[in-house]
This record gives structure tokens, C-alpha cells and sequence, in this order.
């Protein structure tokens, strides 16, 4: 028997047969779903989990259920896709019981981060511990609670949003949510040209000479491949963007620290993918803030799951 997890995106659709243990059986991954109307992306969601499951020889009524990750709030538990930026044809649409009557099988639906929160703590880095918080940064910032073992949904299924933390009262970069200072504004895929012009005209207006990356020839293209390979080729301007970058994930945690005292804090998403320099700044950031109102060590780590986080949470969705 199978879970089938599938991980809804704007570009691309995922759906994959999860055994009992965490395994992925098979996986369909397809692209053509994000310009069609609500009946085609259920279309699309079922092409796939009947092409995986041909690839094990089994058919629907091996799948326990199906779990789906959203990129986008959720109404919990009616599974009532509430906003979204990159499906406009879901929004206020019951996708649960939309693909339950599709396949009739049970579906759970959630948002993506609570989903992939789910996979790393059951399948990646949070396994082992019992209150565990997920951040993800990537385009944007997002985040899951896990306490006493339990995903915390919060009263209307929107905890989490970390990435709407205030970390720049005084700031004038305004968040896609209209507010200063965020999380999300400061440090994400979003964030990064405004930083880089940011942190260029620092340097102009303090006279320090900088080069651009190689490959990048305008402050505006640049990308996070191009700060990674700067970074790692010792260019001044991205080690300074990406500290940048490092300092308010640490504050972010540290405020996370405060109102929720985890043991671990797992970081996922495409920023992991910076150079260790990264890392390590918001380790230190983190243990310069907290210093001794700490008594037990937070457990910072990267999480373990990548691309796969998405369709092992889906599969878990049941248990949660």
C-alpha cells in the first residue's frame, strides 16, 4: 500500500507513491498544468498518480490516500485553496473535494510550507525531536511549528508565516503584504536586486571600489547563482549581500527562539544553496542575540530533503 504525496507548484507538478517507510516508489513530474483552468490541473494531478502508479504495476485502490501541498493559504481541514500567486484558477476553489470525487480516494490538502515541514520532520532533518520550527527561503519566506510532535496550524490555519516577521521596523523596503521591514522583504529570491542595488550604492556612497560577479554585467541580473559563485570567489559585494542575508534569517530565528523555544530549527529552500558563509553568519547572528538566555543549545541545521520535501510531507499528511 501507498501514499500518494502530490507538490502543487507554479510551474511544475509532482506526484509521487510513498511506502510506509518513506520511500518514493515513483515519481511523475510533469509542467503543463499552471496556465489551465481548475478541471485541468485536477485532470493533470490524476494523469499523474495514475502514471506512477502503472510504473508499479498497481492501481488506486493501493493508495491509502493523497496528500496535496499548495502554494498558497488554505482553508484547514475543508481543503479549500484560499490565495495564491501562482494559480490564480484555485483561488477559493474545494481542490480537496474536487480531486477526492476525481480519484474517490481521501485527500488532505495543506500549504506548501507546512507540507515540507512535515517531510523534514518525519523523513529529514528534524527527525529525533519533538518541537521543531521549519523556514524555508527560497522566492519567498515561509515557515511550519511542530509542537510535542504535532504540526500547530494556529486558530485559522495560517501559522507559520515567518516571513511576515518584522526584523527592520525602520526600513524603507515595503514587503509584497505592504508592510516594512519583513522577513520576506530583507531576505529572499524577491529581495535580492533590491539588496544588491542596496548594498552597490553603500559601497559607491562609503568609496569602496567593487566588481560584479563574473557572468553578471548589470547589478540588476544578478542572480543567486551568480552571488554564490561570486561569494565562493571572494567578491566583496556578494559576501556582503549574503551576510546581509545571514543576519536577519539569525534575528529571525532568534525571535522564533523567544516566543516558541524549539530544539531545532531546520532552514530549507534555495538560499541553502549559498556558500557556507551563509550559514554560518546566521549561526552567530543567533548566538550573539541570544547569549545567556539560552540554557539548551537550538539545534540549527539544513534540511536534508531538497526536492523531495514536497511529496514526503504530502504523504504524511494524514498523520498530521
Amino acid at each position: 500500500m501507498y501514499y500518494a504525496g502530490i507538490d502543487l507548484g507554479g510551474t511544475k507538478l509532482s506526484a509521487g507513491l510513498v511506502t510506509e517507510t518513506g520511500e518514493v516508489a515513483a515519481e511523475v513530474v510533469t509542467y503543463d498544468h499552471c496556465t489551465g483552468d481548475e478541471q485541468e490541473i485536477i485532470n493533470c494531478m490524476v494523469r499523474n498518480i495514475d502514471k506512477a502508479l502503472s510504473r508499479v504495476h498497481a492501481g488506486r485502490s493501493d493508495i491509502r490516500g493523497v496528500g496535496v501541498l499548495f502554494p498558497g493559504h488554505v482553508r484547514w481541514p475543508e481543503g479549500i485553496t484560499l490565495t495564491t500567486s501562482n494559480l490564480p484558477t484555485l483561488r477559493n476553489y474545494p481542490l480537496k473535494d474536487a480531486l477526492s470525487a476525481a480519484l474517490n480516494l481521501p485527500v488532505v490538502v495543506d500549504n506548501d510550507a507546512n507540507v515540507q515541514t512535515l517531510g523534514e520532520y518525519k523523513y529529514g532533518a528534524g527527525r529525533g525531536c519533538r518541537h521543531m520550527v521549519f523556514l524555508t527561503v527560497s522566492t519567498g519566506v515561509g515557515g511550519g511549528i511542530i509542537i510535542d510532535g504535532h504540526l500547530y496550524r494556529g486558530a485559522t490555519g495560517t501559522a507559520g508565516e515567518f516571513g511576515h516577521m518584522i526584523v527592520e521596523a525602520s526600513s524603507s523596503v515595503t514587503c509584497p503584504c505592504g508592510n516594512h521591514g519583513c522577513l520576506m522583504a530583507m531576505v529572499s529570491g524577491l529581495a535580492l536586486r533590491q539588496t544588491a542595488k542596496r548594498t552597490s550604492d553603500q559601497f559607491v556612497h562609503e568609496g569602496k571600489p567593487f566588481e560584479l560577479p563574473s557572468g553578471c554585467l548589470d547589478i540588476d541580473d544578478l542572480d543567486g547563482h551568480m552571488l554564490s559563485k561570486g561569494a565562493m570567489e571572494s567578491n566583496e559585494l556578494c559576501q556582503s549581500i549574503i551576510k546581509e542575508f545571514g543576519t536577519y534569517i539569525g534575528i529571525g530565528i532568534y525571535n522564533v527562539f523567544q516566543v516558541l523555544n524549539p530544539e531545532r530549527v531546520v532552514l530549507g529552500g534555495g538560499l541553502m544553496n549559498l556558500p557556507d558563509l551563509f550559514f554560518k553568519t546566521v549561526q552567530s547572528v543567533f548566538l550573539d542575540k541570544a547569549k545567556a538566555m539560552m540554557y539548551d543549545r537550538l539545534d540549527i541545521r539544513r534540511g536534508e530533503l531538497g526536492g523531495q520535501a514536497g511529496i514526503l510531507g504530502a504523504s504524511v499528511l494524514f498523520d498530521a
